[in-house]
């Protein structure tokens, strides 16, 4: 460890808060000049400085599902080429069971060097709309190994010291479907991160180098004490939950989530034993996203207002045997892992608030409803694929009701505006609206889940969708007397009007006048129905939050 001696309190917030800053605008400049609507306008990315040694000291919020997961990449590139990292080389990873999460997830990430020596690295995760495999889009609930599911990308250089690698490329390019898309979004994350080195090398001129490093440790042993404090002053004791997921990708049993968490003076021990084994199908988390979502839940409940680093981490001791849903052994298949994310992460969520009820809440949706389309564009005909995740209702607190139509818990991924999905590809957004009596009824109620229905055109295309809690035995649960909220439906309508009975999990061809509608669960409510005052229930009238109403807010 650096020895802090020499570093005022001034100096270290200062240059701290710039390191922050980087990573924050390094996040605006990939927004900027992404390609994809799910980069440019859904927002799903990250942006994070680490250290030499990988730890991670600064990341944008853009989407917490990424939240401690990047720095196992990056060491991951420190594990296969150390003493082989060059000056503007730029590494590309998205290897699930290498530190990534799965593989439309891919990071970019880059070296940064002062004087012939590696001090930090500059990295990003974004969401590419497909990396091949079976499906367009690259997920299928239905896939059981890694392979299905796109080109496997173990950590290797995108660019040899600042040259972009030909060979590379042209492999990429010729197992994508949509390359313009992949390959201008990849080139728009060098650009985020060259903005991160620079930055750095701004700071190293104004600080030195040396007190710089010693900023980065400190960031991490500052957020390392702060939860050491803030366990301490908790209560001990210990909480159990579980959750299920409706299946295992494949249509069969669920699948159980289960978190025991026992808190100890300042440690807290995270024990996922209970978890079921691997999924069959595509459900599985590697453990970068189980990561994720650990740093995700202890934030929340502990320590909402922390900066997010590696330092989080140092106060947990964490149970999760190999070869469980959480923590699944390669090759098994991922790419459906985010929507056990969400469940993973509510079912921590309410292990902790069995620990400390006065920090309760009620459940959010984890439907987390999905839909890829390998389409074309409707001006040019050139081959795209369209990624589209719609969210749902929060839980109510002790002191409010939930949100409306926001994605929940560990995502942040904006709705895809409808005039960018028609002006982009061969489908219709037919309706986009809240759902009316979605939400769990309460004191304070949960948030309205949303309705969206697609329309696919013109031809024949490949659709791929899926959600979680369409099982209503697993519905967002209330608190404190609250209310359960309604589960997720999904209803396809084929061209004639009639219902196609298919499964909620599903990657099929759809011909042109298929309509399929989601309608997402909302939030659980907190509190007894009964103490609801009077005006809020007349809001709800005047609002059309009732079933049954009809009244959309579209």
């Amino acid at each position: 460890m650096t020895s802090q001696t020499s570093l005022d309190a001034v100096t270290f917030e200062v240059a701290s808060a710039a390191l922050q800053s980087a990573a924050e605008e390094m996040g605006s400049v990939l927004k900027r000049s992404s390609y994809s609507p799910i980069i440019r306008d859904m927002d799903d990315f990250s942006c994070a400085l680490f250290t030499a040694e990988g730890e991670l000291v600064a990341q944008a919020d853009y989407i917490p599902a990424q939240l401690g997961a990047m720095s196992l990449v990056v060491k991951s590139i420190l594990a296969r080429w150390r003493g082989r990292i060059a000056e503007d080389d730029a590494f590309i990873c998205n290897h699930p069971y290498q530190g990534a999460m799965h593989l439309p997830d891919v990071n970019i990430v880059t070296p940064i060097f002062t004087d012939g020596e590696l001090i930090a690295w500059a990295g990003t995760a974004a969401h590419h709309i497909d990396v091949g495999g079976v499906n367009p889009g690259s997920e299928g609930p239905e896939l059981g190994e890694l392979y299905g599911e796109g080109v496997v990308l173990p950590p290797v250089r995108l660019s040899i010291a600042g040259r972009e690698n030909e060979d590379l490329v042209a492999l990429l390019t010729e197992n994508f479907r949509d390359p313009l898309s992949t390959l201008s979004d990849l080139r728009a994350q060098r650009a985020a991160c060259k903005l991160g080195e620079e930055r750095v090398h701004e700071l190293v001129q104004l600080y030195g180098r040396e007190r710089l490093v010693e900023v980065m440790e400190r960031m991490l042993t500052t957020v390392e004490s702060a939860v050491a404090r803030l366990l301490s002053e908790l209560p001990d004791g210990a909480g159990e939950a579980e959750g299920s997921l409706d299946d295992d990708g494949k249509g069969g049993s669920p699948t159980r989530i289960h978190a025991r968490i026992e808190k100890r003076g300042d440690r807290l021990s995270i024990d996922l034993s209970g978890c079921d084994p691997q999924t069959a199908g595509a459900m599985n988390i590697p453990w970068a996203s189980a990561r994720a979502g650990l740093v995700y839940a202890v934030r929340c409940v502990v320590a909402p207002g922390l900066s997010s680093n590696d330092g989080l981490l140092r106060n947990l001791d964490i149970t999760a045997p190999e070869g469980t849903v959480v923590n699944p052994r390669h090759p098994a298949a991922v790419s459906i892992r985010h929507n056990s994310c969400q469940r993973l992460a509510d079912t921590l969520i309410r292990a902790m608030q069995q620990i400390w009820p006065d920090r309760a809440v009620a459940s959010s949706t984890v439907s987390f409803f999905s839909f890829n389309v390998g389409s074309s564009h409707p001006r040019t005909g050139r081959p795209s694929v369209m990624a589209d995740v719609v969210g749902g209702g929060t839980g109510a607190t002790s002191r409010d009701d939930g949100l409306d139509g926001v994605d929940t818990y560990m995502s942040n991924v904006g709705v895809m505006p409808v005039e960018v999905a028609e002006t982009n590809y061969n489908v219709r957004i037919r309706r986009t609206a809240f759902r009316p009596g979605s939400q769990g009824d309460g004191k304070f109620r949960g948030g309205l889940g949303l309705v969206r229905e697609y329309e696919i055109l013109t031809r024949p295309q490949h659709a791929t969708f899926y959600a979680e809690q369409t099982d209503s035995r697993f519905a967002p649960e209330g608190a404190g007397g609250g209310g359960r909220a309604q589960a997720t439906t999904i209803t396809v309508i084929g061209p004639d009007g009639s219902v196609i009975d298919q499964p909620t999990k599903s990657s099929r061809v759809l011909p042109p006048g298929t309509i399929v509608r989601v309608e997402t669960a909302g939030g659980g409510g907190y509190g007894d129905p009964a103490d609801r005052s009077a005006a809020l229930r007349e809001r709800d009238r005047r609002e059309g939050r009732d079933e049954g109403t009809g009244n959309e807010h579209a």
